[in-house]
Order: C-alpha cells, then sequence, then structure tokens
C-alpha cells in the first residue's frame, strides 16, 4: 500500500499518434524525425527557411497512414524544397506511376533544385509556389494519412 504523499513511479501514458516521419538532417538517416502535430511540420520548414547549409534546403516526408510495398519500403515519396531568399519552394509526390509536382505561377531563370540532407532533389521550373502554400499543403499531407494535397495545382513529371 502506498503511503499518502508518496511519489509513484507509475507514468501516465499519453496516446501520441505519429502521423509522419520526415527527413531532412543527415543524422535522420537511422532515425527520422517524427511529425505529430502541426508545429512539427512548421519546425521543419523553420529549419529549412534558417539553414546556412546550402544541402538541408529540402525535406522527404513519410506518411505512416499509407500501404508499405512489399519490401516494407513506402509506396510514396513527399518532398519538400525550400528557398530563404525568395520565401518560395516546391513540392513533388511520387507513388506508383504518379509522378507530380506543384504548379507556380512563373518559370525560375536557374535550374529548380535543393538538398535533402545533402542529396540533390530537382524540381520543374516552374514549379515554385509561395512558403505559405508550401506549410498548407504539407500539413494537409501529414494529416490527411497521406493523401495528395488539394490545396495546390500539380502538374505530371516524367
Amino acid at each position: 500500500m502506498m503511503e499518502f504523499g508518496a511519489r509513484s513511479n507509475i507514468r501516465r501514458r499519453v496516446d501520441v499518434k505519429m502521423k509522419a516521419e520526415a527527413y531532412y538532417k543527415s543524422e535522420h538517416a537511422s532515425a527520422w524525425q517524427e511529425i505529430v502535430t502541426p508545429e512539427d511540420v512548421d519546425r521543419v520548414i523553420d529549419f529549412l527557411l534558417s539553414s546556412e547549409k546550402e544541402y538541408h534546403s529540402a525535406a522527404m516526408f513519410q506518411s505512416l497512414k499509407r500501404q508499405t510495398l512489399p519490401s516494407g519500403h513506402p509506396d510514396h515519396q513527399f518532398i519538400v524544397g525550400v528557398n530563404p531568399g525568395n520565401q518560395m519552394g516546391a513540392i513533388t509526390f511520387g507513388s506508383g506511376d504518379h509522378n507530380l509536382a506543384t504548379v507556380g505561377d512563373r518559370e525560375s531563370d536557374d535550374e529548380l533544385f535543393y538538398h535533402v540532407a545533402g542529396h540533390e532533389a530537382f524540381f520543374p521550373e516552374d514549379a515554385e509556389i509561395p512558403v505559405a502554400f508550401i506549410r498548407k499543403a504539407v500539413k494537409e499531407f501529414v494529416f490527411s494519412g497521406g493523401e495528395l494535397p488539394r490545396c495546390v495545382k500539380w502538374q505530371p513529371v516524367a
């Protein structure tokens, strides 16, 4: 019997359901960052926008609500790149036969690519959209169970 005022070593378990994982730093290679809340998404985007290292300008998100392939790998690839200089970014989504990228208002004068922890990710020249839409689309992807976000326009990518 526990005495009055004695501390219990029993901890309450908080049932936190991880929605997705993100890979955007080299140290995430062995353990991706857990994404549970909208604020977690914002922290990833904020890191990318504030990173002084050029090779940390993109993140790969993996929904934990989607099916996995027989190999155990995810059935999708969702990559988000941001440019702190112009506050723009782009998203690619691949699943099965579908490879899509966001549609921006204008073509970039430069080749459009970002880096996921040092690995280059290329995007169509007209894929850049404002960062505010990037945030909204990533949250929609994460909290819809990995569905294609409807808040942005998409184009097929070869």
